[in-house]
Protein backbone atom coordinates (compact mmCIF):
# COMPACT_ATOMS: atom_id res chain seq x y z
CA UNK A 1 0.00 0.00 0.00
CA UNK A 2 1.18 3.41 -0.81
CA UNK A 3 1.74 5.90 1.79
CA UNK A 4 0.50 9.35 0.95
CA UNK A 5 2.10 12.88 1.58
CA UNK A 6 0.49 12.73 5.30
CA UNK A 7 3.15 9.82 6.67
CA UNK A 8 5.91 12.23 7.50
CA UNK A 9 3.26 14.22 9.78
CA UNK A 10 2.07 10.99 11.06
CA UNK A 11 5.48 9.80 12.09
CA UNK A 12 6.11 13.60 13.98
CA UNK A 13 3.12 13.48 15.21
CA UNK A 14 3.92 10.35 16.93
CA UNK A 15 7.03 11.15 17.88
CA UNK A 16 5.79 14.50 19.69
CA UNK A 17 3.76 12.39 21.66
CA UNK A 18 6.06 9.92 22.80
CA UNK A 19 9.05 12.51 23.34
CA UNK A 20 6.70 13.92 26.34
CA UNK A 21 7.42 10.16 27.96
CA UNK A 22 11.18 10.18 27.18
CA UNK A 23 11.46 13.99 27.91
CA UNK A 24 9.20 13.42 31.66
CA UNK A 25 11.88 10.31 32.40
CA UNK A 26 15.09 12.24 31.74
CA UNK A 27 13.68 15.43 33.22
CA UNK A 28 14.33 16.87 30.50
CA UNK A 29 12.39 20.22 31.21
CA UNK A 30 13.57 22.08 28.02
CA UNK A 31 12.93 19.16 25.58
CA UNK A 32 9.27 18.67 27.22
CA UNK A 33 8.14 22.30 27.41
CA UNK A 34 9.37 21.95 23.09
CA UNK A 35 6.58 19.38 23.00
CA UNK A 36 3.74 21.65 23.59
CA UNK A 37 2.43 24.86 22.18
CA UNK A 38 2.86 28.12 24.91
CA UNK A 39 -0.72 28.38 25.49
CA UNK A 40 -1.15 24.64 26.09
CA UNK A 41 -4.30 23.44 27.70
CA UNK A 42 -3.72 20.17 29.91
CA UNK A 43 -6.69 19.25 31.42
CA UNK A 44 -5.94 16.56 34.25
CA UNK A 45 -7.69 14.53 36.57
CA UNK A 46 -6.59 16.40 39.28
CA UNK A 47 -7.65 19.75 37.51
CA UNK A 48 -6.42 21.67 34.51
CA UNK A 49 -2.99 23.43 33.40
CA UNK A 50 -3.11 26.30 31.32
CA UNK A 51 -0.01 27.19 29.38
CA UNK A 52 3.49 25.57 28.98
CA UNK A 53 5.21 26.95 32.08
CA UNK A 54 2.84 25.26 34.33
CA UNK A 55 2.75 22.73 32.73
CA UNK A 56 6.56 21.87 33.02
CA UNK A 57 5.97 23.09 36.73
CA UNK A 58 3.32 20.94 37.68
CA UNK A 59 5.51 17.92 35.78
CA UNK A 60 8.27 18.73 36.98
CA UNK A 61 7.01 19.05 41.16
CA UNK A 62 5.69 15.50 40.93
CA UNK A 63 8.87 13.81 39.17
CA UNK A 64 11.62 15.60 40.59
CA UNK A 65 11.29 14.07 44.02
CA UNK A 66 11.24 10.37 42.43
CA UNK A 67 14.04 8.33 42.18
CA UNK A 68 13.13 6.58 38.79
CA UNK A 69 9.62 7.00 36.26
CA UNK A 70 8.87 5.38 33.28
CA UNK A 71 6.27 6.47 30.71
CA UNK A 72 5.48 4.12 28.14
CA UNK A 73 3.12 5.47 24.90
CA UNK A 74 0.97 2.64 22.79
CA UNK A 75 -2.13 1.56 21.08
CA UNK A 76 -1.86 5.32 19.29
CA UNK A 77 -4.14 6.07 16.91
CA UNK A 78 -4.11 9.67 14.66
CA UNK A 79 -6.21 11.06 12.42
CA UNK A 80 -4.46 14.69 10.76
CA UNK A 81 -6.77 17.55 8.83
CA UNK A 82 -4.12 19.99 7.74
CA UNK A 83 -2.62 21.30 9.90
CA UNK A 84 -4.41 19.78 13.03
CA UNK A 85 -4.50 16.63 14.54
CA UNK A 86 -6.07 14.30 17.25
CA UNK A 87 -4.52 11.77 18.94
CA UNK A 88 -5.62 9.26 20.85
CA UNK A 89 -2.91 6.89 22.69
CA UNK A 90 -2.60 4.91 26.14
CA UNK A 91 -0.15 5.57 28.68
CA UNK A 92 1.37 3.43 31.31
CA UNK A 93 3.42 5.49 34.17
CA UNK A 94 5.42 3.55 36.64
CA UNK A 95 7.06 5.64 39.55
CA UNK A 96 9.41 4.68 42.05
CA UNK A 97 10.29 6.58 45.12
CA UNK A 98 12.51 4.47 47.76
CA UNK A 99 11.55 7.23 50.59
CA UNK A 100 7.98 6.23 50.34
CA UNK A 101 8.38 2.49 51.67
CA UNK A 102 7.16 3.89 55.21
CA UNK A 103 4.18 5.24 53.67
CA UNK A 104 3.02 2.55 51.77
CA UNK A 105 5.78 1.51 49.41
CA UNK A 106 7.57 2.89 47.01
CA UNK A 107 6.12 2.04 43.44
CA UNK A 108 2.67 3.63 42.11
CA UNK A 109 1.41 3.12 38.60
CA UNK A 110 -0.46 4.76 36.84
CA UNK A 111 -2.70 3.89 33.26
CA UNK A 112 -4.75 5.60 31.02
CA UNK A 113 -5.19 7.54 27.88
CA UNK A 114 -4.12 10.73 26.09
CA UNK A 115 -6.46 12.31 23.91
CA UNK A 116 -4.40 14.89 21.99
CA UNK A 117 -4.92 17.91 19.86
CA UNK A 118 -2.40 19.02 17.53
CA UNK A 119 -1.26 21.80 16.07
CA UNK A 120 1.62 22.34 13.36
CA UNK A 121 3.32 25.60 14.47
CA UNK A 122 6.04 27.08 12.10
CA UNK A 123 6.22 23.79 10.90
CA UNK A 124 6.37 22.01 13.82
CA UNK A 125 3.52 19.64 15.66
CA UNK A 126 2.92 20.75 19.45
CA UNK A 127 0.18 19.78 21.37
CA UNK A 128 -2.36 22.80 21.91
CA UNK A 129 -4.52 20.38 24.19
CA UNK A 130 -3.88 17.46 26.17
CA UNK A 131 -6.88 15.85 28.08
CA UNK A 132 -5.11 12.85 30.59
CA UNK A 133 -7.76 10.13 31.93
CA UNK A 134 -6.98 7.31 34.24
CA UNK A 135 -8.49 3.63 33.20
CA UNK A 136 -6.60 1.98 36.65
CA UNK A 137 -4.02 3.05 39.50
CA UNK A 138 -2.43 0.80 41.44
CA UNK A 139 0.28 0.60 44.35
CA UNK A 140 0.83 3.95 46.62
CA UNK A 141 -0.45 7.19 45.58
CA UNK A 142 1.71 8.65 48.13
CA UNK A 143 5.07 8.25 45.75
CA UNK A 144 3.75 11.20 43.92
CA UNK A 145 4.49 14.27 45.90
CA UNK A 146 1.59 16.81 45.41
Amino acid sequence: MACDCSCGDDAAIRNVISRTALTQDARDWEGHAACYAVDVEYIHPKGTVNGVDDVIARSRAALTPLDESQHLIGTMVVDIDGDTAQATSYFHAQHVRADAVPLGGAHFVIAGTYRDTLRKIDGTWRIVQRRQSYSWREGNASVIVR
